[in-house]
């Protein structure tokens, strides 16, 4: 009896998708389009044309991520860490750190 609840239950379990995780990224958009994967602040960027991503690991504070990418990469055109958008006085001020300004 039990064996055939079980058979059932396993089968369909196996037929559902995996639910993917989803990570929290930081997404920076560059003035200069850029293909390339490298790193950055410790953390592994993906660029492709003007948009970069890497998962955020939030060891670092997302200002200084946001500069480093900036000083590495060139001027960011926007940014953001997770749910947080920066507005363009944070993206001014994070050139600005960089050295672009």
């Amino acid at each position: 009896m039990l064996r055939s609840i079980l058979l059932p239950m396993i089968a369909l379990a196996a037929a559902l998708p995996a639910q993917a995780q989803v990570q929290p990224m930081y997404r920076a958009g560059l003035a200069k389009p850029l293909t390339a994967t490298l790193v950055v602040k410790d953390l592994r960027w993906s660029c492709i044309g003007d948009s970069c991503s890497a998962i955020r690991n939030g060891t670092s504070p997302d200002v200084n991520v946001c500069s480093a990418v900036a000083r590495k990469l060139g001027p960011v055109t926007s940014f953001s860490a997770g749910p947080r958008t920066f507005d363009q006085a944070a993206i001014d001020k994070c050139n600005l750190a960089a050295g672009h300004g």
